[in-house]
């Protein structure tokens, strides 16, 4: 691969963490050089996979015979994976949006096998250099497609043990990639790693039940929304946030959330100075996120939760403090 061409996908995968998230991009500024665009490309992916699913981005797929047969296989371990369970969309974009998801993960394959060449897609170009730099694991990727696989379906959780299940596919996974780019020691950091995917996307769910609700998702325990005496029907209420019952269960799920961020504190230790100022930055974002919602209550119904201009303002100057004392301290 012509090294000019290595570097406009490096720079591709850049354009889109950028446009993607400001919080993101902004906290991946701090690694070295090589370090960040391997991760702007792990990103890339990411973010990828999930529009696809989302409806965010339109699959372009050149249907082969090969493809239409791999993409038939998979859809039938998927299909028994759900209990035969009908898809979310129409039978027609279900299966677009299934063939795309496999014939990213054909490439992934590819990729980790180096078999890229310069007409590929500049998503894999980098992905296949990362390959070859660090001891990212192609499993880890295939764990990230089957969570968005079960986004193709209506997800009903029932337990706890559910809701991490799919918090280790979309979150944990991703930081389990992202650790073998920064580096480690101890093989500890990887199940602090795991912890702190799900404590994130814990906190996602919280934050954005309207939205997936809308989408025909609901990742929220049943058993335990049951248990404090919470319905489907009192779910698409926003009046629910006003009740006993909701601020009950809210205050369930936020000690679950911070039991998983005790061990998720414990990754930054085993991380170098520079690497783990990224995921310090996204846990002290995500953290935010959490103590907005604790601040209303409870309160995810009637405004969406965001960060204020002020809190992103100050990770921003806790980044940058961050980095100093990374490059006075290596």
């Amino acid at each position: 691969m012509e090294q000019h061409r290595l570097d406009e996908a490096y720079a591709f995968c850049e354009t889109v963490c950028r446009n993607a998230s400001t919080t993101f991009f902004s906290s991946f500024s701090a690694l070295q050089p090589d370090k960040r665009r391997a991760v702007h490309a792990v990103y890339a992916l990411c973010r990828w996979v999930d529009d696809i699913v989302d409806g965010d981005e339109e699959p372009t797929i050149l249907e082969t015979k090969a493809l239409k047969e791999a993409t038939e296989r998979r859809q039938s371990v998927v299909s028994e994976l759900h209990g035969d369970a009908t898809p979310s969309l129409s039978p027609d974009e279900h299966r677009r949006r299934m063939m795309a998801l496999v014939d990213i993960r054909i490439k992934l394959q590819r990729a980790s096998g180096q078999e890229i060449t310069e007409k590929d897609h500049p998503i894999f170009i980098a992905l296949q250099d990362v390959f070859t730099r660090y001891p990212i694991k192609l499993a880890d990727f295939e764990t990230v497609i089957e969570g968005m696989e079960d986004d193709l379906y209506p997800v009903l959780n029932q337990t706890w043990d559910e809701l991490r299940s799919y918090c280790y596919k979309v979150a944990s996974a991703v930081g389990l990639i992202l650790i073998e780019i920064y580096g480690y020691e101890d093989r500890a950091a990887r199940l602090h790693a795991i912890d702190l995917g799900i404590q994130m996307q814990l906190i996602n769910v919280l934050r954005d039940i309207n939205e997936d609700m809308e989408r025909g998702r609901v990742y929220l325990p049943l058993e335990v929304l049951s248990s404090h005496n919470i319905t489907l029907e009192m779910l698409a209420n926003d009046s629910i946030a006003q009740t006993l019952e909701w601020k009950g269960f809210v205050v369930e799920y936020v000690d679950v959330i911070k039991r998983h961020q005790t061990s998720a504190n414990h990754l930054f230790g085993y991380l170098g100075g520079r690497a783990r100022i990224q995921p310090e930055i996204m846990a002290d974002a995500y953290t935010s996120i959490l103590n907005e919602i604790v601040r209303r209550s409870g309160d995810v119904f009637t405004h969406p939760v965001k960060l204020s201009a002020l809190r992103k303002a100050l990770l921003g100057f806790r980044l940058g403090l961050r980095k100093l004392r990374a490059r006075l301290f290596a």
